[in-house]
């Protein structure tokens, strides 16, 4: 039986499974550092959300733009450098690691947190509150994961020595080079100084 350790299909394998795990865990972090805000029930039967809650609202995307550019920075960092076997490959693969970061950090959080309010807001009295759901209500922020998966693979794309088993520069892999071609140029030519 052939180990699943190298090989272009062991790279798509881990690469995704590393993006996927990284994205559940932020997820779940998410959700721990998010104070959701709250939907009061007015006497009238509506609700209605308070300044400071509405502060919390964007807090949700707040939290959820810095724990993805990261996660994304180094998980990029760390993806591209361990699997650098096939860079062409590793840097393909970043793009939809990173999409799959970001739909599994919202779906983990959403699903952690608290449930629709319109729903349960017809179980409560009025004056009560309930919390909202734990969503991206700014579209533009699932692209801080790809963003930041970018720049931390390109600290190790960038890096002369950030990608291991790397060969030396040519002039540095020979420094007596120039030394010997002096003397190979004396042997041959004997009227030379």
């Amino acid at each position: 039986m052939r180990r699943l350790g190298r090989g272009p299909l062991a790279d798509i394998v881990a690469v995704l499974a590393t993006f996927a795990a990284v994205g559940a865990v932020c997820g779940v972090l998410w959700w721990l550092l998010v104070d959701p805000a709250e939907y009061t029930r007015t006497l009238r039967g509506g609700a209605t959300m308070m300044e400071v809650e509405l502060s919390k609202r964007f807090n949700a995307d707040g939290w959820y733009a810095v724990i993805a550019i990261v996660a994304g920075f180094l998980s990029g960092l760390g993806v591209t450098w361990w699997r650098s076997r096939d860079l062409r490959l590793t840097t393909f693969l970043l793009l939809p690691g990173a999409a799959l970061a970001a739909a599994v950090m919202a779906t983990v959080g959403h699903a952690l947190g608290p449930e629709n309010p319109d729903v349960t807001l017809a179980g409560v009295a009025r004056g009560q509150s309930v919390p909202v759901e734990l969503v991206v209500t700014a579209s533009a922020g699932y692209l801080m994961w790809p963003v930041a998966v970018l720049f931390g693979a390109l600290m190790v794309l960038w890096s002369s020595t950030g990608v291991p088993g790397q060969d030396q520069p040519p002039l540095a892999a020979d420094e007596h080079a120039p030394r010997a071609a002096a003397e190979e140029q004396e042997r041959t030519n004997p009227l030379t100084p």
